[in-house]
């Protein structure tokens, strides 16, 4: 087992990507903390999984405080952070508006710099650990009509490599990954609009929360112990793919 006994903390694990890694970190050995803002969904998945579980709002600091609060009394360390939370916006630049741009920030984030912020504390009593941030292609390259979302994603990698920088003193490895289209109702409704995007992935195919569950049980794994600063896109070669196009 690739992660046993160890002390993960998963957001958003109670659904798609989350979901798909937390299950993937349970059968490597871990002891998982469950987590979403819905206290039922947290138990449920929890006791699937033989896990701990803790329900808050990301985008409420008293709420995280809570959440890191309990992991120490609870556990007294944390080994490995998993942030996946993440809300969408459906508004161009032109029409996005203040409110919106300020919940997706909140959540997808400043959650992730407070979940960060928390859980190096305690990772840095215990002689170091590991944190992966979950962003996407369209932080990169930009998505029609998802201003804050795509935004919020390119400053998760940027926050991703600052993070790397600072912690690594404390032997803690921050890396990334930038998920492709993964079957998730999300993904799907992305690819059941746009079918010939399936002809821009290499790999022809949809990828699935497994695909990116074994990236990050690789990552938080001792074979990745030199790796930090590393952004690992999980998204069949789409991207790069498109990034070479533009440039022939």
């Amino acid at each position: 087992m690739l992660l046993k006994d160890r002390i993960a903390l998963v957001t958003g694990s109670t659904n798609n990507i989350g979901l798909g890694i937390a299950r993937a970190f349970s059968r490597e050995g871990a002891r998982i903390i469950v987590h979403s803002r819905h206290e039922a969904d947290c138990k449920k998945v929890a006791a699937e999984i033989g896990g701990d579980s803790f329900a808050a709002d990301v985008s409420r600091p008293e709420q995280l405080e809570a959440l890191f609060q309990h992991i120490w009394h609870n556990h007294r360390r944390l080994d490995i952070l998993v942030n996946c939370v993440a809300h969408s916006s459906k508004s161009d630049i032109l029409e996005t508006s203040l409110d919106e741009w300020s919940q997706i920030i909140a959540i997808n984030l400043t959650g992730y710099f407070l979940c960060i912020q928390h859980g190096a504390r305690i990772m840095k009593e215990n002689g170091g650990g590991t944190i992966i941030n979950i962003s996407a292609a369209s932080g990169e390259r930009g998505s029609p009509g998802t201003a804050a979302y795509s935004v919020s994603k390119g400053a998760i990698n940027a926050l991703t490599r600052q993070a790397a920088v600072d912690l690594a003193p404390h032997r803690i490895r921050v890396n990334g990954i930038i998920s492709g289209i993964i079957g998730t109702p999300l993904g799907q409704k992305e690819m059941g609009s746009r079918k010939s995007e399936y002809a821009s992935i290499p790999l022809r195919r949809i990828g699935q929360p497994e695909d990116v569950a074994e990236a990050a049980v690789f990552l938080a794994s001792d074979k990745a112990s030199y790796i930090t600063n590393a952004i690992l896109p999980v998204d069949g070669g789409r991207m790069n793919s498109m990034s070479s196009a533009s440039r022939g």
